[in-house]
């Protein structure tokens, strides 16, 4: 079989996949995958674990996809149904308007429409009228006939199933690649990428016919939040983590050399994140952090060594911050890095598997901490509500299977609590067993995410999907809708003409006006000179 997998920012979302694709071509499959945008984006590896992958498996290949939206009569409305679409239907999620989430949603609303959205008054309480606002703008994109561009390359790969990632991201246009691929009757497939996609992205607008997701609880996020079918939706395990799960250590004293802190003192891993924007930063938080712990009226933590690991995006504001000067820490990668290159992985898995204890405010990697199995420790800090308390994702961490995060919420109670972590030692897995066995891995932790993964698109491209062939009072609905959406279009753009005219008309007025007042006033001065 051959598979298409594409992906929306190709270096982020290969290593994302990259066991699921092996998986596949070890069964002796061929996969094509798609990026969508230019470049390797090399700072993410992509290119060279694509080409690494391929040494070993040559049925692997890959091509650039069309820009998905970059048709010039469809897109531009595209882009602004997307966003209206977004934020609209924001408003019928959980999410908080008030939280960064619902900002990021306004933020992508066209100005123009906007302006009219704020005209209406209580708009968070007029659930009907929005949910046929969104219902409008999504059969009005439906009118809308597939990119032909994608629909070319996607036949041109000659696919027996397409795939795609994330496809959540907010306003994407990745969903045109799904409906040009069921316009050639091929059966698709959404892969969730990440624990919050489903909770803090948009909605998917095109059902397809196989979700997959790492557990239940992704599940009926699915099915309550996406108001997707529960039939069509997988829980196949997070295939990401995969390879954590059999990581071979190097030595405590190679490592701890390599980072500079001592090889005979424990110390706790302390984890950036990629969090909201804030009034200030995780490195600035850090700072006062640790500052209580040397002033802690636990001893262990008074003079306990601390890794500090800025997260990728942060590498320059934890340098702004001074967390290296502070005696006793250390901070690994200096610049940040993501676990992508062979080296980086182990750095990552040795700065996990050496410390005694793992704190962060909100990020994956306390997931990774709890496969490694390390105990995980959060205080709820009030400038991160966006990040912790305003996110769906997070609460998970704490909640499903008996919980991995210890949560504080007062500084006092999380120093409390490490410093018992630091008496306890490292946990091994034990108390991370149930979160991992309902979240990470729900077939059993002996069963790799990647396998599973591979046996479900194996089959839903063995079954194939039953023929999509609209009826004839859709075909006449669709023409109606294109009719007045190409009218819109063509008064927008004599809109748009005459405002540009009316514009360069006072410009040139204005510019004759000053060339005249600079002609009167020369010759002021001139009379004057006389």
């Amino acid at each position: 079989m051959r598979f298409l997998l594409a992906m929306n920012y190709f270096g982020t979302y290969f290593r994302r996949y990259e066991s699921a694709i092996e998986e596949l071509l070890v069964r002796g499959h061929e996969v094509h995958l798609g990026r969508e945008h230019g470049g390797w984006e090399d700072r993410m590896g992509g290119e060279r674990r694509a080409r690494a992958l391929r040494e070993r498996h040559p049925a692997l290949s890959w091509s650039t996809s069309p820009v998905p939206g970059g048709d010039p009569k469809w897109g531009p409305y595209l882009r602004r149904s997307r966003g209206t679409g977004d934020y609209l239907d924001s408003f019928l999620s959980p999410i908080d308007q008030d939280s960064a989430l619902g900002r990021r949603a306004r933020g992508r609303v066209d100005p123009k429409i906007m302006k009219v959205l704020d005209r209406l008054p209580d708009l968070h309480r007029r659930r009907t009228a929005l949910r046929l606002a969104v219902a409008c703008l999504d059969r009005t994109e439906r009118a809308i006939p597939p990119d032909p561009a994608l629909v070319e390359w996607i036949a041109g790969v000659e696919p027996d199933l397409v795939l795609l990632s994330p496809l959540l991201l907010p306003g994407s246009l990745q969903t045109e690649i799904l409906r040009a691929a069921q316009s050639l009757g091929l059966p698709t497939g959404l892969c969730v990428a990440s624990w919050d996609n489903l909770s803090s992205k948009q909605r998917v607008r095109v059902r397809p016919d196989l979700v997959t997701v790492w557990n239940e609880t992704q599940r009926r996020e699915a099915v309550e939040i996406q108001r997707l079918p529960g039939e069509i939706v997988e829980a196949t395990g997070a295939q990401v983590y995969d390879e954590w799960f059999t990581w071979s250590p190097r030595s405590r004293e190679e490592f701890c050399e390599r980072v500079g802190l001592p090889a005979d003192r424990p110390y706790v891993l302390y984890a950036g994140g990629a969090l909201f924007e804030a009034s200030i930063t995780e490195a600035e938080f850090a700072v006062g952090w640790v500052d209580r712990l040397r002033a802690s009226r636990h001893e262990s933590l008074r003079d306990v060594d601390v890794l500090f690991r800025p997260h990728p995006k942060r590498g320059e504001e934890t340098q702004r911050a001074g967390v290296e000067e502070l005696e006793g820490v250390a901070v690994w990668p200096r610049e940040g890095r993501m676990p992508v290159e062979e080296e980086a992985k182990a750095d990552f898995f040795d700065s996990l598997y050496h410390s005694v204890a793992v704190v962060g405010v909100n990020t994956s990697a306390m997931i990774e901490a709890g496969i490694v199995g390390r105990r995980v420790l959060a205080p709820l800090v009030p400038e991160f509500v966006d990040s912790q308390g305003k996110t769906l994702h997070f609460r998970y961490l704490s909640e499903v299977g008996g919980g991995l995060l210890q949560l504080a919420d007062s500084m006092d109670e999380h120093l409390d609590q490490l410093a018992a972590a630091l008496a306890a030692g490292p946990d091994d897995g034990g108390a991370s067993r149930g979160f991992l066995e309902a979240f990470v891995r729900p077939h059993g932790l002996d069963v790799p995410a990647a396998r599973v993964f591979a046996d479900v698109v194996e089959q839903l491209a063995a079954r194939g999907t039953p023929h999509r062939q609209p009826g004839a009072a859709t075909h006449a609905v669709d023409r109606l809708l294109r009719r007045a959406l190409e009218t819109l279009r063509q008064r927008a753009v004599e809109v748009d003409r005459r405002r540009t005219r009316k514009r360069d008309r006072r410009g040139r007025e204005a510019a004759e006006s000053e060339r005249h007042e600079r002609e009167v006033l020369a010759a002021s001065t001139a009379a004057a000179g006389e």
